[in-house]
């Protein structure tokens, strides 16, 4: 899966990039004491120095949010996507009920309609058996 690597690669890209950022400003804020300790004159250089490391922690706190932002994106689409994956398995739960009850309503249907085909040639048969027996005694009894 292209994408499970994708983000293990952007994750360490990530923790990469705030060591570096870490380490950068603490190499900085070092460097900015020690000018500072050598020649108290060359405070400016300290204040750019420190300007440079919040400058650092403040890239480090934007790629926090916008990685939080990123998360939590993937989080409302996974709900989104089981939302509908829900709501598509219950729609089909339905159309399949609706499917059987309508197989069973037929069913029915036809059970009843054999019924009473069969009860009207039943009946048919026995009026045609009266009918024969009928003649049969008249010829008889003639």
């Amino acid at each position: 899966m292209p994408s499970r690597n994708r983000k293990k690669r952007c994750k360490q890209r990530a923790e990469y990039l705030q060591k570096r950022e870490d380490i950068l400003s603490q190499e900085n804020k070092a460097k900015a004491r020690e000018r500072y300790k050598a020649d108290p004159e060359k405070k400016k250089a300290s204040v750019r120095d420190t300007y440079n490391a919040n400058a650092v922690s403040k890239r480090a706190a934007k790629r926090q949010r916008y990685q939080e932002d990123v998360e939590e994106n993937r989080a409302a689409k996974r709900q989104r996507y089981q939302e509908g994956v829900e709501e598509n398995r219950a729609a089909k739960r339905q159309r399949y009920q609706e499917g059987v009850e309508e197989n069973r309503a037929a069913k029915r249907q036809r059970y009843q309609e054999g019924v009473e085909e069969n009860r009207a040639a039943k009946r048919q048969r026995y009026r045609e058996g009266l009918e024969e027996n009928r003649a049969a005694k008249r010829r008889i009894y003639k």
